[in-house]
């Protein structure tokens, strides 16, 4: 038997879920500046794809040996290739940092991808800017001027090895789905790793023309200042 309505809905109401049972469908948001910067990048690099993989041994020996820096400073061909491949890395560096959180102030949080990579681009250039000055104020007059240049141009190779690494890991972790905290976290451990080579050989390059002592200066000065900064500004900001 039937019952009628009014006896069917004793409560007065029909209690129906209150949660959807799947999550809507939402677009992802357009991102046009990082679009063309991952398109002017992936065309660079095509057209420096050969210079890349000539000069790959000497990068990865520079991870080495201190010495393979300076040969490869010596290298007339290779030094140039390894400064122009050095301004085709700067987008994609900035376009992985910004998109992994590498560099993220708490200011940075809410703004979307296009303006968290242009800041990301600004800090990187006034970082630059402020590193060139540095060495600029730093070089030697007279003695040893060309071991003072070769170490300040190993960031140069070591920011080409980073670059290439960091977005290696950056596509394997996408690929993985990995979590944004734990993807985070493995890209600024790898950055950290190579920084410490980095500091390592460039130390050793500086102790090869003066005292320990004064390359420790020289690491002060160029290195631990322009850093300490970076980190500053990312914590206080």
């Amino acid at each position: 038997m039937i019952a009628p309505a009014d006896s069917a809905f004793t409560q007065g109401s029909l209690m129906l879920p209150t949660t959807p049972s799947s999550v809507p469908f939402q677009e992802p948001i357009a991102s046009p500046v990082c679009d063309v910067a991952a398109l002017i990048s992936l065309i660079a690099i095509i057209c420096l794809l050969r210079k890349i993989i000539e000069i790959l041994p000497s990068l990865l020996a520079s991870l080495i040996r201190w010495k393979e820096s300076i040969n490869l400073f010596n290298s007339v061909k290779l030094s140039r290739d390894r400064n122009a491949i050095t301004m085709a890395m700067v987008i994609p560096f900035c376009l992985v940092a910004a998109d992994s959180g590498i560099y993220s102030p708490s200011f940075m949080e809410p703004l979307g991808a296009d303006a968290g990579f242009g800041i990301t681009l600004g800090i990187f250039i006034l970082f630059a800017a402020f590193r060139a000055l540095l060495e600029r104020m730093c070089r030697p007059k007279r003695r040893n001027v060309q071991i003072y240049r070769c170490a300040c141009r190993t960031s140069y190779t070591f920011f080409i090895i980073l670059t290439i690494l960091l977005m290696s890991l950056w596509g394997i972790l996408s690929v993985l789905d990995t979590s944004p905290e734990t993807s985070r976290d493995a890209m600024l451990w790898l950055s950290g790793g190579i920084y410490i080579i980095f500091v390592l050989r460039k130390t050793q390059i500086f102790a090869s023309s003066c005292s320990l002592f004064t390359a420790f200066l020289y690491l002060c000065a160029l290195e631990i200042l322009p850093v300490g900064a970076l980190v500053a500004s990312a914590v206080i900001l």
